[in-house]
């Protein structure tokens, strides 16, 4: 499959490991392309020059936050209506109640398993922007 043919997912956490083994497991194990980021601003400024079919987002990252950066990213053009994933360490429950507005379709919970990870990713890739609001943990 070409690259363009690819769905392209942005990873956004301040771990590099994290990111790391993100974007191998959605690469090897899912055939996406993934563009993978350290922070809130860089997401914003890739978010400006490229569309994504969707967007994993860190919960707590150092100045901006994943809530932070997801409602900077509702404010641009063609992002209100991209699928949002947190991934965190910490999820409490209402915490995907609050989000379900902004377009938070699932919260992973780190640490996660790859296999099961790709599987949750491809479902809300397969469902575009109509997929269901979840929770789950690994």
């Amino acid at each position: 499959m070409s690259e363009s043919a690819r769905p392209h997912v942005l990873v956004v956490d301040d771990d590099k490991d994290i990111r790391k083994i993100v974007k191998l497991t959605l690469t090897h194990l899912g055939g996406v392309h993934v563009i993978d980021v350290g922070s809130g601003p860089e997401a914003l400024e890739w978010v400006k020059q490229r569309r994504f079919e969707l967007i994993i987002l860190d919960m707590c990252m150092p100045h901006m936050d994943g809530e932070m950066t997801l409602r900077e990213l509702h404010k641009l053009p063609n992002t209100e209506k991209v699928p949002i994933v947190f991934l965190t360490a910490h999820a409490p429950s209402q915490l995907s109640e609050s989000l379900e507005p902004w377009g938070v379709k699932l919260i992973l919970e780190k640490p996660f398993e790859p296999i099961s990870f790709n599987r949750h990713i491809k479902e809300i890739l397969s469902k575009g922007q109509d997929g269901a609001n979840n929770k789950a943990s690994q």
